[in-house]
Parts: C-alpha cells; structure tokens; sequence
C-alpha cells in the first residue's frame, strides 16, 4: 500500500510508516503523476483533489486533516469510487 501525506500534518511522520510505503510532499505539490499509483492520501486544504488530479489514478480513499471538505470534488470522489 502506499499512502501519500501532506508533510505540514503536526505529528504525522512516523505513524504510517508500519504499515505502507509513505511518500511526504508539500501540500501545493501533488500532482497527477505523484498520486498515479497511492492508495490513499492525507490531506490539508492547500491542495484541490478534484478529476483533473485524481482520474485514472489508483487512489481508493482520502483522509482530510482539516474542518469541512471544499477543497476536495467530492461528486467525483463519489462517481470515482473513492472515499
């Protein structure tokens, strides 16, 4: 399993790592190729995770570490299958 995670998440580093591949990149940084083949994604709002982002990539759930979820299509995340 490989889980991708925003690197400015306070406390995270360490806690995935026994049990997936985990890759730490700036919020602002994710793009289509980085996501292409995770899992699952731990997010904060600086990144919009949306079709353009996420389609044809083997992402199956996202994990936001923020208040409400506007910064992510969730209509998509719902046609896509992704939770």
């Amino acid at each position: 399993m490989k889980v991708i995670i925003d690197r400015a998440i306070p406390y995270i580093q360490g806690i995935f790592e026994h049990y997936a591949e985990v890759v730490y990149l700036d919020g602002n940084a994710f793009t289509a190729r980085d996501v292409h083949d995770a899992d699952c994604l731990v997010i904060r709002t600086r990144t919009r995770f949306n079709e353009a982002l996420l389609d044809g990539s083997s992402v199956k759930m996202i994990a936001t570490a923020t208040i409400g979820f506007d910064h992510i299509d969730t209509a998509f995340l719902k046609d896509a299958g992704i939770g």
